[in-house]
C-alpha cells in the first residue's frame, strides 16, 4: 500500500497529511449542502491552516505534537467526517436541520478539529509526554477550542465547546447531553460519532491500534487501571492482546455509543453518500480482517508502522511497539 494511499480517507479521495486538501474537501461539503457563500469560508481555511501550524509546533507557548496515533491525521480525519455527518443530517434533519444554521455547521466541523488538542502540550510542559495529559485532554481541548472559537466570528458560540466531552469514552455522555436543545445534541452526537468513526473505519486500523495506540497507551498508563482492591490491573498484555480486544471494544463500547447514546446519528452518513456508507462497510472488513488475524494466528496478515502526521516520534514509541511483537 503506498504512502499516499494509507494517509487517505476512508473514500480513498481525500489526503489525510493535506489540512488545506482536507479543508477544501469539506468547504465542497459544506457549499453543496447550504450553498456558496453561506458560511466564513475564509474562517475555515484559517482554522485549518492554524490547526497545522498547532500540530508541528509553530504555535507560540505550544509544542509539536509528539504523538503517532493522536496525530494531525486523526484531527482532519474527524473534521472531514464530522462535515459529511452535518450534510446527511441537513439532508435527513427535516425540521430539525433548518435549525443547524451555516455557523453551527462550521461550528461543529471546527469542534471535530479541535477535539484532541488537549494532547498537544505547552512549553511549560515540555517534560511531559503528549499521551501522559489523556486523562484530561478532552477537558483541555474544550477549553482550548472554547479560547479559539471566541477569538473569531463565531465567538458566540464558544459555549458549544463542552460538546468536545462527548468524545470521552470513559464517560456515558447522556448527563452531558441531558436537556439539551436538538441542534446542541445534534452537534454533540456528531462530534462523539465522528471521532469514533474515522479511527474504526481507518484502513489502517489494526495496524495504528499495534503500533501507534498501544505505545501511547503505555507512556500514558492507558494500558493498566487500579483494580478494587488497590492493586494494579493490567488491560492489555502487549500490542497482540490491544488488537485482538477490538471486535470486542466495537460489540461493547463503539456500537452501544454510535447506536445508542449518540441516537444513530452515522445513519446520516448514508444520504451524505447517496447510499453505501464507507465508513460502516471499512468498519466492518476491519472486524473481520481482525478476526482472521487473532483467530487463526495469521500476524504475519498485519503490515508495518503506518505513516504518521507527526514528526519527528520519542522513540519509545518504536520501542514498546517493537518489544510488544516478542511477546
Amino acid at each position: 500500500m503506498s504512502e499516499r494511499h494509507a494517509l487517505s480517507d476512508v473514500t480513498g479521495t481525500v489526503p489525510l497529511d493535506d489540512a488545506a486538501a482536507v479543508a477544501d474537501a469539506i468547504d465542497g461539503i459544506l457549499s453543496r449542502s447550504y450553498g456558496t457563500g453561506q458560511f466564513d469560508r475564509a474562517l475555515l481555511r484559517s482554522s485549518f491552516a492554524f490547526v497545522e501550524r498547532l500540530f508541528a509546533g509553530g504555535h507560540p507557548g505550544y509544542l509539536a505534537c509528539d504523538m503517532p496515533y493522536h496525530d494531525l491525521r486523526h484531527s482532519l480525519d474527524a473534521a472531514l467526517a464530522m462535515a459529511r455527518l452535518v450534510d446527511g443530517y441537513r439532508q435527513e434533519g427535516r425540521a430539525a436541520a433548518a435549525a443547524l444554521t451555516p455557523d453551527l455547521g462550521l461550528v461543529a466541523v471546527l469542534l471535530a478539529l479541535l477535539h484532541d488538542t488537549g494532547f498537544l502540550r505547552t512549553a511549560a510542559e515540555a517534560s511531559l509526554r503528549g499521551p501522559e495529559l489523556a486523562a484530561a485532554h478532552e477537558s483541555r481541548s474544550a477549553a482550548f477550542a472554547a479560547d479559539y472559537l471566541r477569538s473569531t466570528a463565531l465567538a458566540p458560540h464558544a459555549h458549544l465547546a463542552s460538546m468536545i466531552l462527548a468524545t470521552r469514552v470513559a464517560t456515558a455522555p447522556g448527563p452531558l447531553l441531558a436537556g439539551r436543545d436538538d441542534t446542541v445534541l445534534a452537534i454533540g452526537r456528531m462530534l462523539g460519532s465522528a471521532d469514533l468513526l474515522c479511527q474504526m473505519a481507518d484502513r489502517r486500523y489494526l495496524e495504528r491500534c499495534y503500533h501507534h495506540l498501544y505505545p501511547e497507551l503505555v507512556i500514558g498508563g492507558g494500558d493498566r487501571c487500579l483494580a478494587a482492591d488497590g492493586r494494579q490491573k493490567i488491560l492489555f498484555r502487549d500490542a497482540r492482546d490491544l488488537v485482538a480486544h477490538t471486535p470486542g471494544f466495537y460489540a461493547n463500547v463503539a456500537r452501544p455509543r454510535l447506536e445508542k447514546d449518540f441516537g444513530n446519528v452515522a445513519r446520516h452518513l448514508a444520504a451524505h453518500f447517496g447510499g453505501v456508507d464507507p465508513y460502516a462497510r471499512s468498519t466492518r472488513d476491519n472486524i473481520e480482517r481482525c478476526a482472521t488475524i487473532v483467530g487463526d494466528n495469521r500476524w504475519d496478515l498485519l503490515d508495518g508502522p503506518p505513516v504518521t502526521t507527526t514528526r519527528e516520534l520519542d522513540p519509545r514509541y518504536r520501542a514498546e511497539a517493537s518489544s510488544s511483537s516478542h511477546h
